[in-house]
């Protein structure tokens, strides 16, 4: 008989302490344990062959985590295996009760096991080979918010998962034959170890002691179990107040009287540009060679600042005035600029490369005011959601409705295609070598820089249309992006990581027709030159352009619109703004706050403490400075955000 087998003679009883001991924690066998922890393993080597170059550029404390989530896995899969081991040596029990209980629990478990193998295997390595990323804790959360979608989603797939549905189902008779077998040996031992090694597991799954963000160091099992885990953990404690894009219930305008001049007013925004890789204006220190030539008059916004590392936070500030610090009401009731422009007698549009079915933002926009809407879905060649469709494409769209209308018109383009995994042209690669994958990064970040050149050729060629129509004598057009991209300056890839100058500071211009602006506000503009400013500073821009600026205080939730008109004179003291990546339309399981005036930046978390940093002196921001440094922050930095711990 073999070894380990449950009708083979069980060895002789232990004579010294240590293994009597030794067989009461592990079993008469210890080396039974394999035949019940080997799922764990699986889950290791699926992630060695689905992800093995990307692997590689782990650093060392990335395997570190690596590790530990490791252990973390072993602690689920191995109780649930020990479990079935119990139960296969209950089924020999004299009592028919006890066998009865035991094929009982038996068939519960494989139950539990066969969709849990499903999901944090087969369907794990079909979800990597689409999005790059394994399912984990935010993902789940973020499949919830989604409402329809996901069922969308998955009938897109369910032809695909065949493969996935064969591996659980052989993971499930697996483990079931190799606790069988395992059962003799485990039946001797006491249950101390697999409860107090569940316990450690499902605390660590459920307070976030496992990285899975980021470069998601944690195998594939693992990512999904912390998912699980931490969305029954907030559903116990009642935890989340309602954040995420829903339709909008916005409040009605009062009358408004249209200004005598309305001209014509376009809003471009870029996706994670940094300001480094795009000239705000044309200067002998950077040059643009596309914008330089069809817009060689634009004017910089200062030093422009988004207030938020992410899409949907920063489009709310972009698209409404309001600031990251709002909650979920808040951010749905405010007026839009689409509004706002309609109810003065302004025809409105909004053209999108920007893939609308992303987390839902197209709802959004459902009820916004604008009269014409296209977006990716419209434009069609768009299989990665996070490029959506070509950029030419929106432009294209853009340029035939300003044809096609006499003005005045509001129009928002929205391009999409610098974002992950950064769409290029082999004829047009100015930086060299390239490669969007992160084994290289210096690669990677020359690929993010031929699709910054990309979409500036794609901007400098609807840009020369325009300036060509008669229209763009009385047309002011602006120019900035949602936020910036980090290459490992602060140890990560990407965005909606922290919210240093990487992810936050963003190229931004304004270029407009002869009648479009007044002498003193082009004067005004060039004043901010090098001054700070910052995502709510455009739609007040904006509403300024159009003559709107001195209604704004009549508007609803004028109090939470604190942005200033950029074509008006600078004042003196310089405003103190809030940051961060979290927000009432997004959701961040591991948020960063801030507090910036002029070039003095408060971050802290709901673990971290605030941290000052002076951006003039330390550019990088490597060096954290104490709050007290940053003091006249510190009053509404702690409003804002009471849940970042006060410094010591």
């Amino acid at each position: 008989m073999t070894p380990g087998d449950a009708s083979a003679p069980s060895p002789p009883p232990p004579r010294t302490l240590r293994a009597r001991l030794a067989r009461a924690l592990l079993g008469a066998r210890p080396a039974a344990l394999a035949w019940i922890v080997w799922p764990s393993l699986l889950g290791v080597a699926l992630d060695v062959v689905t992800r093995h170059r990307a692997m590689r550029e782990f650093p060392a404390l990335e395997w570190v985590n690596y590790l530990g989530s490791t252990l973390v896995g072993l602690g689920v899969w191995g109780p649930l295996g020990w479990a079935l081991a119990f139960a296969f040596a209950a089924t020999a029990s004299a009592r028919r009760g006890a066998r009865l209980a035991a094929r009982a629990a038996i068939g519960l478990i494989a139950a539990l096991l066969l969709p849990l193998a499903f999901f944090a295997y087969g369907a794990q390595a079909h979800y990597f080979g689409v999005f790059d990323a394994y399912v984990a804790r935010d993902t789940l959360r973020l499949g919830l918010e989604l409402r329809g979608t996901v069922g969308a989603y998955v009938s897109a797939w369910a032809t695909h998962l065949a493969p996935a549905v064969v591996l659980a189902i052989a993971i499930t008779a697996g483990l079931l034959a190799s606790a069988r077998r395992a059962s003799s040996s485990l039946a001797a031992a006491t249950p101390l170890v697999p409860a107090l090694g569940f316990a450690v597991s499902l605390t660590c799954l459920a307070l976030d002691f496992v990285a899975t963000k980021g470069l998601q160091p944690a195998p594939p099992d693992v990512c999904f179990l912390h998912g699980v885990v931490s969305l029954g953990w907030d559903a116990m404690r009642g935890v989340g107040a309602p954040r995420g894009v829903s339709i909008r219930t916005p409040e009605p305008l009062p009358p408004l009287v249209a200004p005598a001049h309305r001209p014509n007013v376009l809003l471009v925004i870029g996706e994670s540009l940094r300001a480094d890789a795009l000239c705000s204006e044309r200067q002998p220190s950077c040059t643009s060679r596309f914008l330089d030539d069809a817009l060689p008059e634009r004017v910089a916004l200062g030093r422009m600042t988004s207030q938020s590392s992410g899409t949907f936070t920063s489009c709310l500030t972009l698209w409404t005035g309001l600031s990251p610090d709002v909650d979920f009401r808040t951010a749905h009731r405010a007026p839009s600029l689409w509004e706002i422009a309609r109810a003065v007698g302004y025809r409105t549009a909004y053209v999108a490369s920007q893939n609308l079915r992303y987390r839902d933002l197209g709802a959004f926009l459902k009820v916004a005011g604008i009269d014409f809407e296209l977006d990716a879905k419209d434009f069609g060649d768009a299989p990665d959601s996070h490029l959506g469709a070509p950029d030419e494409r929106a432009t294209e769209a853009l340029v035939a409705f300003v044809r096609a209308e006499p003005g005045p018109w509001f129009a928002v383009l929205h391009l999409s295609n610098t974002h992950w995994p950064y769409r290029t042209d082999p004829a047009l690669a100015p930086f060299a070598p390239h490669d969007p994958s992160p084994d290289d990064l210096e690669k990677m970040h020359n690929h993010y820089r031929n699709a910054v050149a990309l979409e500036e050729r794609t901007l400098a060629a609807a840009v020369r249309e325009l300036v060509a129509l008669p229209s763009w004598d009385d047309t002011v057009l602006v120019f900035t992006a949602d936020h910036g991209e980090q290459f490992r300056e602060h140890g990560a890839l990407y965005h909606l990581n922290v919210l240093f100058d990487e992810e936050v500071r963003v190229p931004a211009f304004l270029a407009a027709g002869e009648h479009a602006l007044g002498a003193e506000a082009r004067a005004n503009l060039r004043r901010y030159r090098d001054r700070r400013t910052f995502g709510q500073d455009v739609p007040a821009t904006l509403l300024d352009a159009m003559g709107l600026l001195e209604v704004r205080a009549m508007l609803p939730l004028a109090s939470e619109a604190r942005g200033r008109s950029l074509l008006r004179a600078p004042t003196f003291a310089e405003p103190i703004v809030s940051m961060s990546t979290t927000s009432g339309v997004w959701w961040d399981a591991d948020p960063v706050f801030g507090a910036m005036q002029g070039e003095r930046k408060l971050v802290g978390g709901e673990a971290t403490a605030w941290r000052c940093y002076d951006v003039r002196r330390d550019p990088r921001e490597r060096l954290a400075l104490p709050a007290s440094a940053c003091a006249g922050l510190l009053a509404p930095a702690r409003a804002w955000y009471p849940q970042v711990p006060s410094p010591p």
